[in-house]
């Protein structure tokens, strides 16, 4: 492993000062790409890390976290720039395992994983299959839990617009990761208006869920406790929505739904489990974006939780933002 010693970059208003580390195997043919997350750092100061994986594989990192380098002497691992060169190659193998479980429901492969904690939020959004950046958000200043803190968004586009620029550089068109480029104006869907929905389970949250799906955006709505869904509601079935249904029926897609988003708790708190230490706080969101929409979980209480889904790509951000209104309306359930 190769270490670049800290230097001052200047940006247009200040000096960022960034770490960069480097595998063995580096050669020319990465530089546009380290150029390009040296940019996306500077342009973003929300963003403290940016990792470049390859089949898994570590290719370099760029930092403004402030540590000290390592001594010349020091052993491999025991750093916190260690553990998240751990943790995004853990990610980058659970996108390819959530790749393979999201290709049943026909939205495309997975390009965007976003989980956000109380106290900071980690990114890992895909160039192509194999071709990852690992991006981290921390709350250095201490001015409590991210959640909804404009900092991830700011890091989250920043992320994405470099994978996108990423896949420029192949000649290849975007995959609009995060719905970012159609976030302020989504062209309308031809026949979609207020409807009511389709009740797969009633229980529970049945009027709050019900209010907030709807076949502009946000498609499925979910509330989940003890294991099973309480409530789910979606407008699968809406006339507007019939171009999405060209590979799969609404039963098919509304069954998968339904299943996935029950198991849904216990993949977070695996994922949970993995970043906790290397970031701090409980997940309290997480958005798994395919190349057709989403898949959303917001934590409510132990065991708790919001899920929805949406099939359109140009919603995904519109979409996310209405759940997780609905999310912080909601006091945990209770008897």
């Amino acid at each position: 492993m190769r270490c670049r010693h800290p230097a001052h970059l200047s940006a247009p208003e200040e000096s960022v000062e960034l770490y960069e580390e480097e595998a063995e195997h580096l050669g020319p043919e990465f530089d546009t790409t380290r150029h390009a997350c040296r940019a996306a750092i500077l342009k973003s100061p929300a963003l403290h890390y940016l990792a470049h994986y390859s089949s898994g594989v570590f290719d370099f990192g760029v930092d403004a976290l402030g540590d000290p380098p390592p001594a010349p002497d020091a052993l491999p691992g025991g750093s916190r720039r260690e553990d998240l060169k751990r943790l995004g190659r853990h990610l980058t193998f659970q996108v390819t395992a959530l790749d393979r479980a999201l290709q049943e429901v026909r939205t495309g492969r997975l390009i965007r994983l976003v989980l956000h904690t109380e106290e900071g939020a980690l990114f890992c959004d895909s160039v192509v299959p194999t071709e990852h950046v690992v991006g981290l958000v921390l709350d250095h200043a201490g001015a409590g839990p991210l959640f909804g803190h404009p900092a991830v968004d700011e890091a989250d586009r920043a992320v994405a617009e470099l994978a996108t620029a990423l896949r420029a550089e192949l000649s290849l068109n975007s995959l609009n990761p995060g719905g970012w480029e159609t976030a302020e104006g989504p062209v309308p869907l031809p026949g979609a208006g207020p409807r009511e929905p389709f009740v797969t389970a009633g229980d529970g949250r049945l009027a709050e869920c019900a209010q907030a799906a709807r076949a502009e955006d946000l498609h499925v709505v979910a509330h989940v406790a003890g294991g099973e869904v309480l409530t789910m509601v979606d407008h699968l079935g809406d006339p507007s929505l019939a171009p999405f249904f060209k590979q799969i029926t609404v039963e098919a897609r509304r069954r998968f739904y339904a299943g996935f988003l029950r198991e849904l708790g216990g993949l977070v708190t695996k994922l949970n489990r993995a970043l906790r230490p290397v970031v701090g706080g409980l997940l309290a969101r997480a958005v798994l974006d395919v190349e057709m929409g989403a898949v959303y979980y917001y934590r409510l209480g132990p065991g708790e939780y919001l899920a929805g889904a949406t099939i359109d790509q140009a919603r995904v951000s519109n979409a996310d933002d209405r759940l997780s209104r609905l999310a912080a309306g909601l006091t945990p359930f209770g008897p």
